[in-house]
């Protein structure tokens, strides 16, 4: 660590890999927030939904909605999409090889959030992978609401790494 100072880097943040083993979720409630799969013609929603919901701008959001609707029909992607009233207000993706799932992406509108949104996002993808795979992980920044929503749906830490930024 004083190598890395006397070179210039900083320790900026902790990054973590969370995981679990899929099991039968009781908890999760089809009917308490509307989640259901994307659909191949809603990648513009979905980008709209991402650049929104990480702060991005709008004019990135045909590269994203591009990137993703590729992914879409490559085997072990699947796109998640989350509904209050109708309104698509929530997003997530997994990726599955292996028998492993990885929750690789998840976002909510800003006024949307606090709602239960991402836990039922994450719950409804662990639930997916039940029948097919043996371990689902994800990934996220320590201590954050990301980071709290998946210790709630019983996922634990496999370990946390030092971020370090170059002065």
């Amino acid at each position: 660590m004083k190598t890395l100072h006397n070179k210039g880097f900083y320790q900026s943040g902790f990054h973590t890999t969370l995981f679990c083993e899929p099991g039968n979720l009781n908890s999760f409630d089809h009917h308490k927030l509307e989640i259901r799969e994307l659909l191949e013609d809603e990648f513009d929603t979905y980008a709209e939904i991402h650049c929104l919901g990480t702060g991005l701008s709008l004019d990135g959001k045909e590269h994203v909605a591009t990137n993703n609707r590729v992914l879409f029909s490559r085997p072990g992607w699947h796109y998640y999409l989350g509904l209050d009233q109708g309104y698509p207000v929530a997003v997530a993706v997994m990726y599955i090889e292996n028998n492993v799932a990885s929750l690789t992406f998840a976002t909510t509108l800003p006024e949307y959030r606090n709602k239960g949104f991402q836990t039922n996002l994450l719950l409804r993808r662990i639930h997916d992978t039940y029948n097919n795979c043996n371990l689902v992980v994800s990934q996220c920044s320590f201590g954050s609401q990301s980071h709290r929503n998946m210790e709630r749906v019983g996922m634990r830490i496999g370990y946390t790494r030092a971020t370090w930024t170059r002065n």
